[in-house]
């Protein structure tokens, strides 16, 4: 029986482990205050068809406790909040697969991902850099989506360096198709 219960000790453990979500590291300027690891308390998307021609998805992942519904725990003066865009044109629907952030000038016809940080009150939009790594997408109601954030830019003589990097997942809040 004393057997049994040391081979059981490692599946109840696994089985008690936390689930928490993974963290995401943010790196938005050049200051130590700038850099962070949000550890998101709220994961939550939106898929919204347009028109027959466009479709985006809203994702946001938060510091702060939010609902789909709208609730949302009081302001924290240190929140973090990310927010990812995903721009389909074109007739494209959301799919596992690869969106980058496209540089100012590229004609939008094709798929791509604008990335938003606020930090501390401050709200920042992520130059052009790495992509959002969508690797399952599930648009059935209470359904999720997962992937990599691999947004990197390196800097130039007028922005800083910038990084957002960690896996992710999320649920869908509302999935709005046209009929």
């Amino acid at each position: 029986m004393r057997r049994l219960g040391w081979l059981l000790l490692p599946c109840a453990l696994l089985a008690c482990r936390d689930k928490a979500a993974d963290p995401i590291r943010i790196v938005a300027g050049p200051s130590p205050s700038d850099q962070l690891t949000l550890v998101p308390r709220a994961s939550l998307a939106e898929y919204i068809e347009i028109s027959p021609s466009e479709s985006a998805l809203l994702l946001t992942l938060s510091s702060v406790e939010r609902s789909c519904e709208g609730e949302t725990a009081p302001p924290v003066p240190d929140s973090v909040t990310l927010a990812v865009r995903v721009h389909l044109p074109g007739g494209s629907k959301l799919a596992a697969g690869s969106y980058p952030i496209l540089a100012a000038g590229q004609p939008p016809d094709r798929p791509s991902a604008l990335p938003t940080v606020k930090l501390r009150g401050r709200r920042q939009e992520l130059q052009p850099g790495g992509e959002l790594q969508l690797r399952e997408v599930n648009l059935s109601p209470r359904g999720s989506l997962s992937g990599l954030m691999k947004f990197d830019f390196p800097g130039d003589a007028t922005h800083a360096a910038t990084r957002v990097s960690g896996r992710f997942t999320a649920h869908f809040c509302s999935v709005n198709r046209l009929r």
